[in-house]
């Protein structure tokens, strides 16, 4: 039998009903007309208006957190993503069932850290090896303990838009707050920006929950075009992105060119967190985060207070544990690396194989030159 968490929140207030997107309706009040939506997405969009006024878009703004280091004054977003984020790990059995009560316990241990929110079903939660119900149920279970001044990101993107768009708007049902998605990319070389802006302006208008856009480009071969962020930064409902690619002058560019739109720049790695922040980003969405999420709590606060000096010596030290959990050893090193600070990693999903005893070597001489372990 399946195990659900029993932990339980009260029913969050609904705020009021966020207005229907449109790439074409200026954030600033403009009125233009409504272009017609293809038939294929009129019932994600029936289902997403149904859901707006239950879950519409507040004011999460948490204490000390802004729209990027760079950002004058007043320019507060109305969605606030400034913060650290670890993208959850999926805690699996010795049987590979998706282990509810592991995940339960690790959520106990991130609710003492001051995150600003959680990533569900991203790269690190084996998003593509996760049935749609078995999704679908972690957000669910997610969501029952979060505590409820945090964020809940669920990544729905999938490779059709219709398909995104219908896993949207379950995971909006399911309680997530934003809905991270990916670039679709098994036809990589049709991907042209032309073709993404269509698709993320679709699923932007049907959505009943913010959207953040996703490039990362080391799982999808596929970079955001800069001239799509740009365009699709102007859409209502499009709040964001996480760019997982590392290129620093591109993230500064993105702030650069969206610093007029409410739309923040989330950096997806802890390696270059500092930098990302010194270019104008909002947060980070960070794998470590899930082995050492204070210290890149520290790190952030550092950065907002001007501590550069602090925040650098720190960031020198997250350098080669970031990299040893995310592109020397992968999803396998994270959850390896998690068990030995307390939390439940557990076995991977097959195909992905567990480190050889070199490997795990390796990798805590990693933890330990650095002073973790």
């Amino acid at each position: 039998m399946r195990y659900h968490p029993p932990c339980h929140l009260p029913s969050r207030a609904a705020g009021p009903p966020r207005a229907p997107s449109n790439i074409n309706s200026a954030r600033r009040g403009g009125q233009r007309s409504r272009r017609q939506r293809p038939a294929t997405m009129a019932l994600g969009s029936r289902l997403a208006s149904s859901l707006r006024p239950a879950l519409a878009a507040r004011h999460w703004a948490a204490p000390g957190h802004c729209r990027g280091l760079s950002a004058p004054q007043g320019s507060e977003p109305s969605f606030n993503l400034g913060g650290i984020f670890p993208p959850l790990a999926t805690p699996f059995s010795p049987a590979q069932e998706v282990d509810y009560a592991q995940l339960e316990g690790n959520l106990r241990r991130y609710a003492a850290i001051p995150f600003r929110g959680l990533v569900v079903l991203g790269s690190n939660g084996e998003y593509p090896y996760l049935a749609s119900r078995e999704r679908v149920e972690v957000v669910s279970c997610v969501r029952r303990a979060l505590p409820r001044d945090r964020l809940l990101l669920a990544g729905s993107g999938c490779e059709s838009t219709q398909a995104t768009i219908e896993l949207t708007v379950s995971m909006a049902e399911a309680g997530a707050d934003v809905a991270l998605v990916v670039t679709p990319c098994y036809y990589r070389g049709a991907m042209t920006a032309a073709a993404l802006i269509h698709h993320y302006t679709e699923v932007g208008d049907a959505s009943p929950i913010p959207v953040v856009l996703y490039s990362v480009p080391a799982n999808t071969g596929l970079d955001l075009p800069m001239e799509a962020v740009i365009t699709l930064a102007q859409h209502p409902n499009i709040i964001g992105i996480k760019d997982s690619g590392g290129d620093i002058t591109r993230m500064g560019l993105m702030v650069h060119k969206t610093r007029k739109e409410d739309f923040q720049v989330l950096a997806g790695s802890a390696g270059f967190l500092l930098a990302s922040y010194a270019v104008g980003a909002s947060g980070g969405v960070c794998a470590l985060a899930n082995v050492l999420g204070d210290p890149l709590c520290q790190l952030d606060r550092l950065c907002r207070r001007g501590q550069w000096q602090e925040a650098r010596d720190l960031q020198h030290r997250l350098i080669e544990p970031n990299t040893a959990v995310t592109r020397r050893f992968g999803v396998p090193g994270l959850k390896k690396a998690m068990e030995w600070f307390g939390y439940y990693g557990g076995p991977c999903r097959a195909p992905l194989a567990p480190l050889s005893p070199a490997q795990v070597e390796e990798l805590r001489s990693t933890f330990s030159a650095n002073g973790w372990l």
